[in-house]
């Protein structure tokens, strides 16, 4: 449902529904096993969904899930 496109390091990946940046994962450079992942929507109670996991395909799925679970709270599908 999401891809996701990384910069020249691999350090940071811009995560897209379609031509839409819905988010970011961020590997940490003081960190081997942190890697940050942040929702670019507004939650239904407020804020954004984020979150720190230890590898790049966990922080990718926690991303994935967080925007799925936007998508059913906002009433809204993906075209597929």
């Amino acid at each position: 449902m999401l891809t996701f496109k990384a910069n020249a390091s691999k350090t940071l990946h811009a995560a897209h529904s379609g031509s839409v940046r819905v988010g970011y994962i961020e590997h940490s450079s003081t960190d081997a096993d942190r890697w940050i992942w942040s929702l670019n929507t507004i939650q239904p109670k407020g804020g954004r969904a984020s979150g720190i996991e230890t590898n790049e395909e966990a922080a990718k799925t926690a991303l994935s899930l967080a925007w799925v679970a936007w998508l059913i709270a906002a009433g809204l599908e993906v075209k597929r």
